[in-house]
């Protein structure tokens, strides 16, 4: 076996041929002996032309390496503190600028900082493209082979060889973080291609990346300056049901402003059909005073609604209409806002009180919700009631006075029977918020009374400490133990304030009884009202007159 074959053997390391190599020592020792530089070149240009010389292409990964170092030596930050200034010096002569030179130097600066990292980055993706190119044709060549017993060996080196490579990539990637994408290190290939394509999405090179000198962030959704449509309009159209379905709902408020409506405004004279309007709520108010009916209760809340911003009227619930805005109302809404140079509402806002009144119609109820929905019931019949008892009270005197006028005996009594319960109404309503007025009273009467409490305890300590000096110097041994006792001295003054508290309340209390029964009673019995009792009144007054002719 020749001096050839037996180092293509070596190379490949086959283990079957150890027998031949040992015997053919002797002829190779005297072979490299006699010439051994001229032999090893030999050796060295034959295995390069059968592309199994690995110490070649190592070479040429030195030689580029040493290339690579050079160029990351000549690239150099230019403002390394802060990546704003070279050093503090710098950052000191920059501060003293006025503000507009430092503002466009600091520019200026970022613009240079972004070129910087822009070189930075490219250099190090050829980098990790050359050791890829090197890994790709490693194992291009360990596919060519087809020697047996070979594979093995050049699978070896192709390991070591990717394994060299990731951990360069590891120490290059801590340098660069900001470009690298973790987790991207397990898959790895022999295909140049597939190399590439993964190193690419280490990078973040896709189709969704942010892209250089953008300035912009894609998770930021940009505003549109489109305005709502009819169709856009009609998703937040709020009517009768929902607004009465959801009015005692705690956020019914802050959901319903600025969702659009159908109202309806009466008849159209000429054609005898109903007229409605397209608005838009600004607003949400309670009004006792002017309570209305409902199919299930009655309601005082009015909601405010404008067609411009010098339109504005309060209108019940109850006329809110269940059916879409028409094409007809929305452009006679457009024309009512060019009026005063107004636009509809943007699609973004639209589209946010769509999703609003979405979560308002589906969310569920809990426990605290139907509390809060039963005080608010409660709190508004209560209210309707005073009122529907006041305006009631005043009918019912009037048709009372008109049935005495016409000696209607039967319905004289009807009618007093009817006003004796609203009195009673009225009493019960006027007690209860005479008790919360006087209970109001009472606190204020027993705080007065605590610290005059205080300030008596005070004084009578010590008044009592000083007579004890005195009476301890004037006779016995003032360093002597004294015998003490308890005494209370402010039980009783609490106890008289107290009762006077109770006495000022029930005649505070019983005095605005009786005048508010009296101011009744003057009213129920005043008859300058009736027919002819004006004229007797008239007719009773003396007017001493002295005509002189």
């Amino acid at each position: 076996m020749s001096d050839l074959d037996d180092d293509l053997l070596a190379l490949a390391g086959a283990g079957d041929s150890e027998s031949e190599m040992e015997a053919d020592v002797p002829s190779k020792r005297q072979s490299k002996s006699s010439d051994s530089s001229g032999s090893s070149k030999k050796r060295r240009v034959d295995t390069s032309d059968l592309e199994f010389d690995d110490q070649g292409e190592d070479d040429e990964e030195e030689a580029e390496e040493e290339d690579e170092d050079e160029e990351d030596e000549n690239l150099v930050n230019p403002y390394p503190l802060e990546g704003k200034y070279k050093d503090e010096e710098d950052r000191e002569n920059l501060l003293s600028m006025d503000e507009i030179k430092r503002e466009q130097t600091l520019f200026d600066r970022t613009q240079e900082m972004e070129s910087y990292n822009e070189k930075k980055y490219l250099q190090q993706r050829m980098k990790q493209q050359s050791q890829g190119a090197s890994g790709a044709k490693a194992t291009r060549s360990s596919n060519r082979t087809k020697v047996p017993g070979k594979s093995s060996k050049l699978d070896k080196l192709s390991e070591l060889r990717k394994q060299r490579e990731q951990k360069s990539r590891k120490e290059n990637r801590g340098d660069y973080d900001d470009y690298s994408d973790e987790g991207e290190e397990n898959n790895e290939d022999g295909d140049e291609r597939g190399f590439i394509e993964d190193d690419e999405d280490e990078y973040g090179y896709g189709e969704d990346e942010v892209v250089w000198g953008s300035g912009t962030s894609s998770k930021f959704k940009k505003r549109s300056n489109e305005r709502a449509k009819l169709e856009d309009v009609n998703r937040t159209r709020v009517g009768r049901s929902i607004l009465l379905k959801h009015c005692f709902y705690s956020d019914f408020a802050d959901t319903v402003i600025d969702c659009f409506a159908r109202i309806n405004i009466g008849v159209d004279k000429r054609t005898k059909q109903p007229m409605y309007r397209m608005v838009q709520i600004s607003d949400v108010k309670n009004i006792p005073e002017k309570a209305y009916s409902t199919p299930n209760f009655k309601c005082d809340i009015y909601l405010t609604v404008n067609q411009n911003k010098e339109q504005r009227k309060d209108f019940p619930m109850s006329i809110f209409s269940d059916s879409p805005i028409l094409p007809e109302e929305f452009d006679r809404y457009l024309h009512e806002l060019n009026k005063t140079g107004e636009d509809i509402s943007y699609l973004d806002d639209v589209n946010e009180k769509y999703e609003s009144l979405q979560y308002l119609l589906n969310r569920g109820v809990s426990d605290k919700d139907v509390n809060e929905m039963i005080a608010k019931k409660q709190k508004l019949q209560s209210n309707i009631q005073g009122y529907d008892a006041v305006f009631q009270k005043t009918r019912v005197m009037d048709q009372l006075k008109i049935a005495k006028q016409e000696n209607n005996l039967s319905k004289v009594k009807e009618l007093s029977d009817k006003l004796h319960k609203l009195d009673q109404v009225l009493i019960s309503q006027t007690q209860s918020q005479n008790g919360s007025d006087s209970f109001n009273s009472m606190s204020k009467v027993n705080e007065r009374n605590r610290k005059l409490n205080l300030l008596n305890i005070d004084r009578v300590e010590s008044k009592s400490s000083q007579q004890r000096k005195l009476a301890e110097f004037d006779g016995g041994d003032p360093f002597s133990r004294l015998k003490t006792r308890t005494k209370v001295f402010y039980q009783d003054l609490i106890n008289q304030e107290n009762e006077k508290a109770i006495d000022d309340a029930k005649m505070n209390y019983e005095t605005l009884v009786a005048e508010k029964s009296e101011k009744e009673a003057k009213i129920a019995r005043s008859s300058y009202r009736c027919l002819g009792v004006m004229d007797n009144l008239i007719k009773e007054i003396d007017l001493d007159l002295e005509i002189n002719i």
